[in-house]
């Protein structure tokens, strides 16, 4: 599992329109929505979040055991660090 501290990049524009995220990254200029989960994990970068404790947030709010969370919580966030929407500091 990642000891990564992951945060939003911040050259790219986002805004939450009704529970899901719009995100542009400036290289490309491609809109990004995501979904509901991926929302979350952004919004909790804001502040920067670590995988426990984004499978933490997660686990409290949809049913989800801890293992399955803490799985693809690290999917999630290292596919939005590929796309450059976040960024990860080791």
């Amino acid at each position: 599992m990642s000891s990564n501290l992951y945060r939003r990049n911040p050259q790219t524009a986002g805004r939450i329109v009704d529970g899901l995220a719009f995100i542009v990254t400036p290289d490309n200029n491609k809109l990004h929505v995501l979904n509901a989960t991926a929302t979350c994990l952004w919004q909790l970068a804001a502040e920067g979040c670590t995988v426990e404790r984004s499978a933490d947030e997660l686990t409290e709010r949809y049913e989800v055991d801890r293992e399955t969370a803490l799985r693809d919580v690290e999917t999630c966030l290292n596919d939005l660090v590929a796309r450059q929407i976040l960024i990860a500091d080791s």
